[in-house]
């Protein structure tokens, strides 16, 4: 094992370590599914579908599932926007609550995790972190979720038999497409 491999072994555990004390401070869906609508609606309560869509990377199929889970959990309430074919999230009382919460917590377990470093460190980290996301952006490596950065190139799906776990594409057929 060269040193590269050895300093990409240490940065995954962290990223590990750092995901697991942000997960025990709130649910796990965060990033994605109600956290992450809830998250995006503290910043901008009002957005429609289609802003959604952008900002969280979901296909209109799953952000509506996610909808309507938050609208069932009373997160949400759903605006028809006057004139087009979208609709617009507010976020409910509960839901805000909910929302300013769990960015409480996790504005607290970062300070906590990044207390450990002075304030060059941190910016000396945050300076080597982006030039490594650069590095990898110039490599084509784009990170936008498992598999959904491939699919959308186009306008259909690349792997049709692609059922959403892993990119194995078995079957015995092959993506034209670079991985």
């Amino acid at each position: 094992m060269n040193d590269s491999v050895k300093t990409l072994a240490q940065m995954k555990k962290a990223t590990k370590l750092v995901r697991l004390a942000q997960r025990k401070n709130g649910p796990k869906s965060y990033k994605r599914g109600q956290g992450a609508l809830l998250r995006e609606l503290l910043a901008n309560d009002g957005a429609t579908q289609r802003e959604l869509v952008n900002k969280l990377g979901l296909s209109r199929g799953a952000l509506k599932d996610v909808v309507r889970k938050a609208q069932r959990n009373g997160y949400v309430t759903i605006e028809e926007v006057e004139g087009k074919k979208t609709y617009a999230l507010r976020l409910t009382d509960d839901g805000r609550k909910i929302a300013e919460k769990h960015e409480a917590a996790q504005d607290k377990t970062a300070d906590e995790i990044l207390a450990v470093l002075s304030d060059d460190e941190r910016a000396q980290l945050d300076a080597i972190t982006e030039k490594l996301i650069l590095a990898c952006k110039e490599a084509g490596i784009e990170g936008k979720g498992k598999g959904r950065k491939h699919h959308r190139k186009g306008k259909g799906k690349c792997c049709k038999h692609h059922h959403g776990h892993g990119h194995g594409h078995g079957h015995g057929h092959r993506c034209k497409h670079r991985h």
